[in-house]
């Protein structure tokens, strides 16, 4: 006989002394109730043995558990109201759980009959109240039912076991579903958002100018320095811009000058500024200011993080070489590779949902930012771009799996993908049919949004499906008993 079974029932067998092959009595099995409940607040789970008007018949293990976390009532007052058509109501005050999760109560009914049970709880994580709406005092032991025998059906995964993890179960409940196509994708900084930095000129990066020069991971503002280049001789070079500049805006001020004194015509003072407008541009494309003399500060054109630093202080820079990468964190883009014959059909506001590789946290997108038109050739895709939105801890490069909304939806019998596991290739999901039992189905799986899934057959509406723990449950049932521990009240 299982843990469960010594739990569950009241044993009263005696055996008297054999004499002479007399035939050895043994008193019957009666049977005990439990119940199972959910509401908003509390699980209630509850054992108790048939009650005999007059006597104590043993404990009730009222097991209570909050549904916010699925962890047990630690503290608090538990009030059993017993409440008969044609009598008094009869009340029992239990002052705290005996232990974490479990409340003890060994009531003695007085009169036989049909009661309706109130269980109200006050406590400082959750205010509950659960009905039992039929419970039958006995008049005497020769009216008890007796003990059925035991089916050893379900996985047995005892409450101190669900308290110990993080778990939950969720009813499987009638919703739409948005039809979605699965595609590969990759997290991509939005445009503006990344900024590749790369030497305007020849240049050497001396070691005392570089001392500060910003690491990889470093936060920088818009328009700090991030490094200094001593440029090296070279045709149109920094100290050739800087030359022209200086001659032109000499020439200028001297234009300016004759024209005042009326020497020269206004023309040749309007081609005097505009050579220098352009010996200008040329210059600050290069980075150069008033301020450098012969040097040049190269300077961050956004506010981000250095994600890549691709030069070391004393070395020679050749013109076009990359430098830093400079990224702004938060908002990010996932890029879709959707097949070309469903590009059509996206549901322009759907939100894409996806989990990165080597995880299992769903994500979702906040929008659709746009679709490609052109086909590639040897994949038959065409690029969907989602944005992922502020606040991202994702990193740019991330490859996702990505369930991209498609039009139309289904509606029928749902539950979350997080419930679905994949036992060697077969689709499963548990579902809890009583507090401490469990069942494991074999799931045909419909359309699915990449959270929720239709359930063709498997689970029906409103059964409780473990939602986080399905791997302990599965654990528990391929040790052929009570995983780790039993309990006892």
């Amino acid at each position: 006989m299982s843990a469960r079974t010594v739990r569950i029932l009241i044993l009263m067998t005696t055996a008297a002394c054999s004499r002479g092959g007399d035939a050895v009595p043994v008193e019957p099995e009666y049977g005990s109730v439990v119940v199972t409940q959910w509401n908003d607040s509390t699980e209630l789970f509850l054992e108790y043995p048939h009650p005999v008007a007059g006597q104590a018949m043993g404990n009730w293990a009222i097991h209570l558990s909050s549904m916010k976390d699925f962890k047990p009532i630690r503290s608090g007052t538990l009030t059993v109201r017993f409440l008969a058509a044609d009598g008094p109501a009869e009340s029992f005050t239990i002052d705290a759980p005996a232990r974490d999760g479990i409340f003890l109560l060994d009531p003695v009914i007085a009169n036989a009959g049909a009661y309706r049970v109130e269980l109200v709880l006050e406590s400082p994580q959750v205010r509950s109240q659960h009905i039992l709406p039929a419970v039958q005092v006995f008049a005497d032991e020769a009216a008890l039912p007796l003990a059925e025998g035991e089916d050893g059906g379900g996985i047995s995964f005892l409450k101190e076991q669900q308290w110990q993890i993080p778990f939950e179960v969720l009813p499987a409940s009638e919703m739409d579903v948005q039809r979605t196509v699965m595609a590969p994708g990759e997290v991509m900084p939005p445009d503006g958002a990344l900024v590749e930095i790369s030497a305007p000129v020849d240049g050497i990066a001396v070691a005392a100018d570089n001392r500060a020069a910003p690491s990889v991971g470093q936060r920088v503002r818009q328009g700090d320095v991030l490094a200094v280049l001593a440029p090296t001789t070279q045709d149109g070079g920094i100290a050739e811009a800087r030359g022209r500049l200086e001659r032109l805006e000499r020439e200028v001020a001297r234009a300016e000058r004759l024209f005042a004194a009326g020497a020269i015509a206004e023309r040749r003072l309007e081609e005097a500024r505009y050579d220098l407008a352009i010996a200008r541009a040329e210059s600050e494309a290069m980075g150069v200011t008033d301020q450098d003399g012969y040097t040049l500060r190269i300077t961050s054109p956004i506010a981000g993080i250095v994600a890549r630093r691709n030069f070391v202080p004393g070395r020679r820079i050749t013109a076009g070489e990359s430098m830093f990468t400079i990224v702004e964190p938060g908002a990010a883009w996932l890029r879709v590779q959707v097949p070309a014959a469903v590009a059509a059909t996206i549901a322009p506001a759907g939100r894409a949902t996806f989990t990165i590789e080597g995880t299992e946290r769903v994500h979702t997108t906040t929008r659709l930012f746009s679709i490609g038109r052109i086909v590639d050739p040897a994949t038959r895709t065409v690029p969907a771009v989602f944005e992922i939105g502020t606040g991202t801890s994702l990193a740019f490069g991330q490859f996702a799996r990505v369930a991209v909304p498609v039009a139309g939806a289904e509606k029928g019998v749902a539950i979350p993908n997080r419930a679905i596991i994949d036992d060697n290739g077969t689709p499963v999901a548990y579902v809890q049919i009583g507090g401490e039992t469990f069942e494991r189905r074999v799931l045909t799986l419909g359309t699915t949004d990449g959270t929720h899934t239709l359930i063709i057959a498997g689970v029906n509406r409103g059964d409780m499906v473990v939602a986080m723990g399905a791997y302990h449950v599965r654990l528990a049932s391929m040790s052929g008993g009570e995983f780790a521990g039993g309990h006892a009240h």
